[in-house]
């Protein structure tokens, strides 16, 4: 640990391309994800490129004042408080890597204060919406059928775009209605399927094969393109957004399916630790926050099932 203490003074004029590569190289050995490696990528690159970067010619230099003016920068230019949050997440990965392999010695970010974020009200995907989204796909078509998988698969289990189409066919059990997905950091976890979205995918599967004219492997992506590789973000939310503009809704974004998914868990009388699990947060901040919202979903049901208010009992 004493050579890489008195690495700074040995590497006075790191720069900044250096030291991104060799940080980006680093999380990639830790098995980050290429999602996640990209969006480091981006974020310490418009970091160097913003206005506010010409008189910081080192990481090794940064003082805290320069990162304070990054950020008003990024208000002045009417990024939304979540952006902002999310720009600073990436700059203290990055610095807090530089002085714990002793690049330098302090970190500057830490006399940074944390940006507040503002929590709008998720997006929700109701289930009238749903189904009138859905109503537009016609399941004779292959693509369509694919599709209609895909939409079913994530209102029912609240899993996340990239992990559906990183989903792989060896991960799928179709018997048990239970599939194994890399969330984020890569972690493994379990989701569950219903009855109708396993009928769905074993059709849509079945279809697959007789068009493919093979047996799918367990290495296939479930939910692929005609040449095997599996579908992108971009194809996924297109053909969500084209579903729903067809059925004159307005449309949603494709997460506002997992938030369906949480509210429908919570008004039918799912627990939230199990949604919890179920939706790989790692703390209970974002589940508690979905209990807090549809609270008042949640009173109105009571008031018309309460066990007590049924009962023929007078109360005075």
């Amino acid at each position: 640990m004493g050579m890489l203490r008195s690495a700074p003074a040995l590497t006075p004029d790191l720069s900044w391309q250096t030291a991104i590569d060799a940080f980006l190289w680093s999380r990639k050995v830790k098995g980050l994800s290429p999602q996640t490696l990209n969006w480091y990528a981006k974020v310490l690159r418009q970091f160097c490129r913003c206005d506010t970067h010409h008189d910081c010619p080192s990481p090794l230099t940064c003082p805290p004042d320069h990162i304070k003016a990054y950020l008003s920068w990024l208000q002045h230019r009417g990024v939304r408080s979540a952006t902002l949050a999310n720009r600073f997440r990436g700059l203290r990965a990055f610095f807090h890597w530089l002085t714990q392999e002793g690049l330098r010695p302090d970190n500057p970010i830490k006399a940074v204060p944390t940006p507040k974020v503002s929590q709008p009200l998720p997006k929700t995907v109701t289930e009238d919406h749903f189904l009138a989204a859905i109503a537009t796909l016609n399941p004779s078509k292959f693509p369509d059928l694919r599709n209609l998988a895909l939409f079913v698969l994530a209102f029912d289990t609240g899993a996340r775009l990239g992990e559906l189409i990183s989903l792989k066919v060896g991960d799928l059990d179709l018997t048990n209605r239970m599939a194994k997905v890399r969330g984020k950091g890569d972690k493994e976890r379990v989701i569950v399927f219903g009855q109708k979205a396993a009928t769905l995918l074993r059709r849509y599967l079945t279809m697959r094969m007789v068009r493919e004219n093979r047996t799918l492997t367990p290495d296939d992506f479930v939910f692929a393109f005609q040449n095997g590789s599996p579908l992108d973000h971009r194809y996924v939310l297109r053909a969500w957004h084209r579903a729903q503009k067809k059925a004159g809704l307005t449309p949603l974004p494709f997460h506002g399916l997992r938030h369906g998914f949480a509210r429908m868990w919570l008004l039918r009388g799912g627990d939230s630790f199990s949604l919890q699990m179920l939706l790989g947060h790692t703390t209970p901040a974002m589940t508690q926050r979905y209990v807090t919202l549809w609270g008042t979903d949640l009173k109105q049901i009571h008031a018309k099932v309460s066990p007590v208010d049924k009962l023929a009992l007078k109360v005075r």
